[in-house]
């Protein structure tokens, strides 16, 4: 073989030698290189990044639910508490009592179980029986004194106001709805809607906020969904607002296992609900009438069932309801020179508008004295931010994905991609030898072809 004919088969074999080489020690690199990839790209704490399951607070209008521990049991926290009364006797599975914050909701002194009073703050009246109660300011919030304000209770007709608002929120006032035989069965205090009767969707809505209005409520969950997805659409509006005791199971609020309320969020929703208009106006009127449509021509006229409308100077407005397991409860609201209160009153054994009165007194007298406050109707400001431990911020994604796009960029460029590289300059480096080895050949037939 000629000599350079040798020295280019070294070349082409030196080259092809450190090729495969370095392939060779570039495939770990690039399986680590995808591991590091991977591994960025994923959420902190891999390890713990399994989803957690839902909690028990989660919103639910079904009382389908076959868990054992019953709403009797005993509290965890403090009489009363975390579980409200029996529902009845013998009522079979029950679901389990919504999960208690870890702090309360309002402040300190919300989590007491008994008298929550100011310093310095004058007596109780006498007479007041009722198992939690509490007085607040409507305009700020502020929680002037209160008695277990988070014990769970059975919320009777005052659960009514979530519907209403839920209500208000997503039916036309204007849209048409026909009655059934199943709005005419409902248990309770009714309106008189008859079947195949047609009535006005802002009617109805003003029934339910001023009466017990049974046949109203049923006719208006049908129109949001059904009692299931209007009793979903009330919970979800409850967590909303922050209302950790509230369950609802059923939008009529009968007695159900799992249904629960408290005297705190009964005044919270309340003064959420103050803030709509419709309702505003209707909870202050001393009747309702309803204009049947069509071929019905008979108007039907209910008066409020909250007395306080008739015994108390300066009331608002309010909901009153009884069941047997919820006992007597009512929510209402007065003014008195330029200042408004809430009164909420629970489970009592006598009729809650005198203790309401007696209350309401009392908290007047108290906001005069600008007492400072024992809490806050709001939740939202009572609730911690997500840590920043859990939870990357905005920054750390927008790192974490620069982050991931760099080590596949090194992936490609830096470590796989080298062999290929060095192949393919083997390659034209070979292609450079031919092409000389070719010039060299020419130009020495060349000179021997002169040479003849």
């Amino acid at each position: 073989m000629p000599e350079r004919a040798r020295q280019l088969a070294r070349v082409l074999n030196l080259s092809l030698g450190i090729a495969a080489a370095v392939t060779f020690a570039a495939a770990p690199a690039t399986a680590n290189a995808q591991q590091t990839s991977s591994n960025s790209s994923s959420p902190r704490n891999s390890a713990s990044s399994t989803p957690k399951s839902s909690s028990p607070n989660k919103s639910t209008g079904s009382s389908t639910t076959g868990n054992k521990p019953s709403d009797g049991a005993a509290a965890t926290s403090c009489t009363s508490k975390a579980v409200p009364p029996p529902a009845n006797d013998g009522n079979g599975d029950q679901l389990p009592p919504l999960d208690l914050p870890k702090d309360p909701i309002g402040g300190p002194r919300m989590g007491e179980c008994g008298v929550v009073l100011p310093p310095n703050a004058t007596k109780l009246p006498d007479g007041i029986a009722a198992d939690s109660w509490l007085i607040a300011d409507e305009a700020s919030g502020d929680v002037l004194a209160s008695y277990a304000p988070h014990a769970r209770q059975r919320p009777a007709g005052t659960i009514k106001i979530l519907l209403a608002m839920v209500a208000l929120r997503e039916i036309p006032a204007d849209k048409l709805i026909v009655g059934t035989r199943e709005d005419t069965r409902q248990p309770g205090t009714k309106v008189g809607i008859i079947a195949d009767g047609k009535y006005i969707a802002g009617d109805l809505m003003r029934a339910l906020i001023v009466m017990p209005a049974a046949d109203a409520a049923n006719a208006l969950a049908r129109e949001l969904g059904g009692p299931d997805e209007a009793a979903l659409k009330m919970n979800n509006l409850a967590r909303e607002l922050k209302a950790l005791d509230t369950r609802v199971v059923n939008p009529n609020g009968t007695d159900v296992p799992g249904q629960s309320t408290s005297a705190f969020d009964t005044a919270l929703i309340y003064r959420e609900a103050l803030r709509m208009p419709e309702f505003e106006a209707a909870t202050g009127s001393k009747r309702v009438q309803i204009k049947p449509q069509g071929n019905r021509k008979t108007t039907i006229t209910r008066n409020n069932d909250n007395q306080l409308l008739n015994t108390f100077a300066g009331a608002t407005g309010g909901k009153a309801g009884f069941t047997n397991a919820a006992k007597n409860v009512l929510v209402g609201s007065a003014e008195r020179d330029g200042r408004n209160l809430i009164v909420a009153v629970m489970r009592s054994e006598s009729e809650p508008f005198p203790q309401a009165e007696s209350l309401l007194e009392y908290g007047f007298t108290l906001a005069a004295a600008r007492v400072q406050p024992v809490g806050v109707l709001t939740g939202a400001t009572s609730q911690p931010s997500p840590s920043s431990a859990d939870t990357p911020s905005s920054a750390e994604t927008e790192t974490t994905t620069l982050a991931s796009s760099n080590a596949v960029a090194r992936s490609a460029f830096g470590t796989a991609g080298l062999p290929i590289t060095i192949l393919a300059g083997a390659v034209v480096l070979i292609g450079l030898v031919l092409t000389a080895r070719k010039k060299m050949a020419r130009a020495k037939r060349l000179r021997l072809q002169q040479g003849r």
